[in-house]
């Protein structure tokens, strides 16, 4: 499988991008959107309140999920809530010959869903741009080669078809993020860094530093260079950034159909890197048949959904891969995944991805296990590997006897009141 990946020929992109095509401005007034749509070219006005705080549930709300290929290019923005409006139907931005979006604060906050960034490219967009871009949506379009920037200088020289630097879409993006985008997304990169072309920052940190076992399992799965079979570093601290080697690599129905798209469009019918350490589970849509309303089977979503079961099921069979399907003789499926992985397969010391947010579930075992997107599965499926800034650690001591009838869900409980798990400082740390 990987002698397939290492045929193909990779190369950085240019050191100039050339764009063609139209600037849409997601403005909180919708009337000045429909006439965008419509085909009027609005002139860059910085008095133009544009709407902040996108979410990539608005990029593509949760039905639209469904869809797992370019058809989801079809759909962007059709959540977009603009002046209490959605402004934005189905094919309005594909039909527009639209490259570049622009929009306002925290651009892509909200879920880690690729499916979002992958809906934008799939519509034609090529750039987006806002005052500041959220770190993993972000870092998705860069995994998939759409470029992103907050420098709203760069709207003028699109219209005008200026070749624009490369550079200037990078900025101070750390290494790893840098030859990424340079190489045009994440399995570009990964097959670059499999021949050799680019090289991981090497790990500086003494060996005699005092680790958490977090730390520990962090080091002793760290990928200091591609063409290393045995991973292990002595040490690591916070912020170091490269690769884990990975244990278990597990995804469910609503990535691992968008996820085979990625693959079969970047490795053809190659197999997957060590088929037995991945997991599929069908679980997240197990019982929609019971509660999807009429409304939504006749707009054609439970035959969507239907298609993420199919796909997946015939992925896992093609691959060879183990999946927790439907039940045969009720309702249902196998298991939930994140409790499946903790009671039949997560053991202590592991290193363990999930495209669910509750895969860190698995460190109640004394796993180092967390959440990835569709981009980090696929890019797994071929090098084992995830990549990974090694976060910051929050240590909470108890004190004090249990009561009667205190369960560990209520300590869990008054431990997310506390206010540095409140206000947010506890997000992206271990704890």
């Amino acid at each position: 499988m990987l002698e397939h990946l290492l045929e193909r020929e990779i190369s950085r992109r240019p050191s100039t991008v050339h764009l063609e095509g139209r600037i849409l401005f997601l403005t909180e007034d919708p009337d000045l959107i429909r006439r965008q749509l419509a085909g009027e070219d609005l002139e860059w006005d910085p008095s133009i309140p544009l709407r902040s705080d996108i979410s990539t549930d608005e990029i593509t709300p949760g039905w639209v999920c469904y869809y797992y290929d370019e058809k989801l290019g079809e759909y962007p923005y059709v959540g977009l809530l603009c002046g209490g409006e959605h402004p934005i139907g189905r094919n309005d931005v594909r039909s527009g010959g639209f490259v570049c979006s622009v929009s306002g604060r925290r651009r892509g906050k909200g879920s880690s869903r690729e499916a979002a960034p992958y809906a934008e490219w799939a519509a034609g967009l090529r750039v987006v741009i806002g005052e500041n871009i959220e770190r993993i949506y972000g870092e998705n379009c860069a995994n998939m080669g759409l470029l992103a920037s907050t420098d709203f200088s760069l709207i003028d020289r699109i219209r005008r078809g200026e070749d624009i630097p490369l550079e200037a879409f990078i900025g101070d993006a750390g290494r790893i993020q840098r030859d990424i985008i340079e190489h045009g997304g994440l399995l570009e990169y990964a097959v670059a860094r499999m021949k050799g072309m680019v090289d991981v920052p090497e790990i500086v940190t003494e060996a005699g530093r005092p680790q958490t076992i977090a730390e520990k399992i962090i080091a002793r799965h760290w990928v200091s260079d591609a063409t290393r079979d045995e991973p292990g570093v002595p040490a690591v601290k916070p912020g170091d950034a490269g690769f884990l080697r990975t244990d278990i690599r597990f995804s469910h129905e609503y990535v691992t159909p968008m996820a085979s798209t990625f693959w079969e469009n970047f490795a053809g019918d190659a197999g997957l890197n060590d088929t037995d350490s991945i997991l599929f589970f069908r679980d997240h849509l197990a019982f929609l048949d019971e509660v999807i309303t009429e409304e939504r089977k006749e707009a054609g979503l439970l035959d969507a959904a239907h298609a993420l079961h199919d796909r997946q099921r015939e992925f896992a069979a093609a691959k060879g891969v183990r999946l927790h399907g439907e039940l045969d003789d009720r309702l249902g499926s196998e298991g939930i995944c994140h409790v499946l992985m903790q009671d039949r397969y997560a053991l202590p010391g592991q290193v363990i991805i999930g495209s669910d947010s509750h895969t860190p579930h698995s460190g109640a075992l004394g796993c180092f296990a967390f959440g990835v997107g569709t981009s980090a599965i696929v890019n797994a499926w071929a090098t084992k590997d995830v990549r990974l800034s090694v976060p910051e650690s929050i240590r909470i001591h108890v004190t004090g006897e249990i009561g009667a009838g205190v369960t560990a869900k209520d300590l869990m409980i008054e431990i997310l009141r506390h206010p540095t798990v409140k206000s947010g400082e506890a997000i992206g740390r271990i704890i």
